[in-house]
């Protein structure tokens, strides 16, 4: 048995052509994999953003309950890790520059090997002494990095795949191994070779780096260029991913080769209102993901569409079951295989969301998105053995002040110590923020089959109060700190 997962960052599904047959964004090679693949409508992210979702992927557990952005904790059941174990070889290729910054520590560790791609984003890759002395900064660092990538076989998506390429080469006629291919395309900035954006327009577009905040009057032509810098690096990704199916078609590899296509979550471009991620409530432009997936052992799912509520946590554990490997003991995710053999039902209902943010739940036809019903957004915590933020440790008197004590009572570390850390992650404390607070939103329960789109939220007290006790039930389950029934109210309040 093989497994190759082939993983995108901020894929929005709208813009996938088997998702949206009407699509104005070019993408045959998606439908290419659509026709050897089950396609899932309902799969969901778990934790948000990048690195939650990557822990999630080791781990087949949320994590955003207890922890915002984390390295890979000591006490984490690694799925990779469990491979190497049981004496299945594992390898990371990615040019994901999350993985090399503090907050994405020891993830490529658990790996048997790793190959990094340098240059995306704002990666500090290009030594430049002129840039720094006006304050080096990540849109500093890709100007540089882009100085080294003129042509489209220096660009870091090409590199990346040119590894994995080489890798399915050198080892498809050999057995017992796990590629996982991760490309940081298409997060922001939108940087994309011109023969790409010369398939959508002939004018200039320059602006492909996005702020996150809501659109605000005058954006017009912004959201335009984004839209189409962002559809012009689609593209590119669904290229590249058609030499991948020429692999798996000119050596068998469909016969006894697992197949996954994911992303760790979409993408607002001017969608309700938003451009980014991050600071407006979790609708289904960033929590209903693209999911593709091939089990050689059942070809008849291939091409078919499963209805099938799925998410992140499920993926590693349906690695490990492929593998005949028996999954860590506070796994809590599903492994897929009966939803992809008959669409049966694995979940009743999935959690999922941004640490200290709204906690959303889907049932499938409803979804319900709870908001803080305290004004300060407390009383909150994170619990970890590894305090960083995303690029640098959290400073001394962040774990200091506010009463930081140690903290035993998850079984899920094995009961061992953690630091119990107060954060003010106040929905306005920062300048975006101050547009999704849970006194703008408040609460927000949808009818997915009514309103697809969520742009009518329902008042329903007694679905509402269904989709609480729901909600109550798996944060239960996750082992979730007692603090936040108090922030969401859950302890028998009214609603937000």
């Amino acid at each position: 048995m093989r497994v190759v997962t082939i993983m995108y960052d901020s894929l929005n599904k709208r813009f996938l052509s088997p998702y949206c047959q009407n699509t104005w964004v070019k993408t045959p090679n998606f439908w290419r994999l659509a026709e050897r693949t089950a396609v899932f409508e309902n799969f969901y992210a778990g934790s948000l953003p990048c690195m939650p979702a990557r822990r999630e992927l080791h781990t087949g557990r949320l994590n955003f309950l207890h922890r915002g952005w984390s390295p890979c904790e000591p006490f984490d059941e690694s799925m990779p890790r469990i491979l190497k174990q049981a004496g299945i070889y594992s390898h990371l290729i990615t040019d994901h520059c999350h993985y090399w910054h503090d907050g994405g520590a020891n993830y490529h560790n658990c790996f048997s090997s790793f190959e990094f791609i340098r240059g995306q984003e704002g990666d500090s890759w290009i030594p430049s002494v002129d840039a720094a002395k006006g304050g080096m900064n990540p849109r500093a660092a890709d100007e540089a990095n882009r100085k080294y990538m003129r042509e489209e076989k220096d660009h870091y998506h090409v590199r990346c795949f040119e590894k994995g390429r080489e890798f399915l080469l050198t080892n498809q006629d050999k057995d017992g191994w796990y590629l996982q291919l991760e490309y940081f395309d298409p997060h922001e900035p939108f940087f994309v070779p011109e023969r790409f954006k010369r398939l959508y327009t002939d004018h200039p577009t320059e602006v492909d780096w996005p702020e996150y905040r809501p659109v605000e009057s005058g954006d017009e032509e912004k959201i335009r260029q984004y839209r189409i810098n962002y559809a012009a690096l689609v593209t590119m990704c669904d290229e590249y991913l058609g030499k991948i199916l020429d692999i798996f078609d000119e050596y068998d590899m469909w016969k006894d080769t697992v197949l996954i296509v994911n992303t760790d979550h979409g993408y607002f471009l001017g969608e309700k209102g938003f451009v980014g991620k991050n600071y407006p409530p979790v609708y289904d432009e960033i929590g209903n993901l693209p999911f593709f997936i091939h089990l050689p052992d059942m070809p008849e799912a291939d091409g078919c569409q499963r209805k099938a509520l799925a998410q992140t946590p499920d993926i590693p554990l349906t690695i490990l079951k492929a593998f005949g490997v028996e999954p860590g003991q506070h796994m809590l995710g599903v492994p897929l295989q009966r939803a992809v053999k008959e669409d049966e039902p694995i979940h009743e209902a999935i959690l999922y969301g941004y640490h200290g943010m709204h906690v959303n739940i889907t049932d499938g036809k409803y979804t319900y998105m709870r908001a803080a019903q305290t004004e300060d957004n407390g009383p909150l915590y994170q619990y970890t053995l590894m305090p960083w933020h995303i690029m640098k440790p959290m400073e001394s008197q962040e774990i200091i002040n506010g009463g930081t004590r140690l903290y035993d009572g998850f079984a899920f570390t094995n009961h061992v110590p953690v630091l119990r850390i107060p954060v003010d992650e106040r929905y306005d404390k920062k300048r975006y923020y101050r547009y999704s607070g849970h006194r703008k939103y408040g609460s927000l329960l949808f009818d997915r089959d009514k309103d697809p789109k969520q742009v009518r939220p329902l008042w329903d007290p007694c679905q509402e109060e269904r989709m609480k006790t729901l909600m109550r039930r798996l944060m239960e389950e996750n082992e979730c700190p007692e603090e936040q029934y108090v922030r969401l109210g859950l302890d028998g309040g009214n609603r937000g």
